[in-house]
Order: structure tokens, then sequence, then C-alpha cells
């Protein structure tokens, strides 16, 4: 179900999920939220990509499990008709098996269907503006889920790896994992935009990462007291 004329000014969203009282009371909540415009409801991923096809979003917020599909292989799908749209995904249990697949997609955050609103705006909001997003509360599924079915080296290698890592890019790897844009580290650590670009660039290359997340989840598997 899609909605009409959606607000000029506003960020985007489209709620996929098949749980229609959850769906509902998402939608009235973010109603509420004056940044935010509900562009359209789907409870399965055949909903969700004529949508996506026929009206632009900026943030999809999607279920991890729908009954005909898994979420996480709709984000492809997604991205292959609206490449800059953000994605968090949702889950109302634990998301591991699920974490790294949505992750190596292009997820941009996770979400728990018992968040505040307050949690869900912020996180819209968060990864339309560039950054990542975990939900509170999600900590040890992403890092089960990270170094359990990630096909990354284990936690011992990716220390290696962070050890690689100058004092300033450390830096920068704590705040990309708190979820900072790159022109929100630039302001943070007074230098250029371009510059956290390049920073942000190295990081990914050293970590053997391709995304923020992945970086942010490694961030969360490290102790920062041995670099």
């Amino acid at each position: 179900m899609s909605f009409n004329s959606p607000e000029l000014g506003k960020v985007k969203v489209l709620v996929v999920d098949d749980h229609t009282l959850f769906a509902a009371g998402t939608v009235s909540l973010l109603s509420f939220e004056s940044r935010i415009s509900v562009v359209g409801v789907a409870k399965n991923g055949i909903e969700c990509m004529d949508i996506i096809s026929n009206t632009k979003s900026d943030v999809v917020l999607l279920d991890i499990k729908l009954p005909d599909a898994c979420g996480a292989d709709l984000i492809d799908k997604i991205k292959k008709v609206q490449p800059e749209v953000k994605i968090i995904m949702l889950t109302g249990h634990s998301p591991k098996g699920y974490v790294a697949k949505s992750i190596s997609k292009g997820a941009n955050g996770f979400l728990l269907k018992d968040c505040s609103v307050k949690e869900m705006i912020q996180g819209i909001l968060r990864v339309y503006d560039g950054g990542v997003f975990f939900s509170q509360g999600l900590e040890a599924y992403l890092n089960a889920g990270n170094s359990s079915d990630n096909q990354h080296s284990p936690v011992e290698s990716i220390q290696t790896r962070c050890e690689q890592l100058t004092p300033r890019e450390i830096e920068i790897l704590g705040l990309v994992s708190k979820g900072l844009n790159n022109k929100e580290i630039a302001a943070t650590l007074g230098f250029k935009v371009r510059t956290a670009n390049f920073h942000v660039s190295n990081i990914l290359l050293k970590l053997g990462v391709s995304t923020r997340l992945e970086a942010a989840l490694q961030w969360t598997n490290i102790d920062t007291e041995m670099l």
C-alpha cells in the first residue's frame, strides 16, 4: 500500500512488515515526527518491490522475516531499483544467522521491534544522513552474528587488522561505530570532509570490509586498550 504525495523536504520511509498491527503502529507513531513521511506499507516482498518501483523512498524499514522472502534477500533487489536508498533491518528476536548476510548486502542498521519511537526516529535520521545505527540491546546479538556466521576472520584476526590502523584512524573508526557520517566526523575532528572520506576509505580497506556497518561491527569486537 503506497501513500500519495509524500511531503517535500521530509525523509521518505517505506515500512515492510507482515505484522499488521506493528506496521500500523509504526505509521501512526512516525506521523507525529515532522521530519519523516511514510510513503507506503508493504506486508511482503512482492508489495515491497511494487512500491519501490513506483515510489521514491529514502529509508526502508525491512523486516528480516517476511511470508514470501527473507528480508536480507530483498536488499539487492531494492538497491537495484533505488541504489541510494538506506535500509534498516527490523527484528523482533535474535537476528543471528541474518547479520552477516544483511551487512554484506548493504544494510545500514538494525532495529529491535520493541524499540522506542525515539530510537526508531533516531535510527531513520541517522542512516538517512549517511551513518549507521544499532538498536540498544542488539550489541550481543550483533557480536554473536559477526563472529559465528560472518565469513571474515575471528576476533583475534580482527584485532590484528585493527592494529594496522593509525591512531587517527582508530579515533575515526570509533566515531563511525557511533553512527557519525563523514561530514560529522570532519566537524568533530576539525578537518575537511574530503579528509574524512580519505580516512574512512583507508579504514575499510585495512579492515577488509566494504561497508561502514561492517567496520562498526568489527569495532565492537576488539579490545581498544590493546591498540
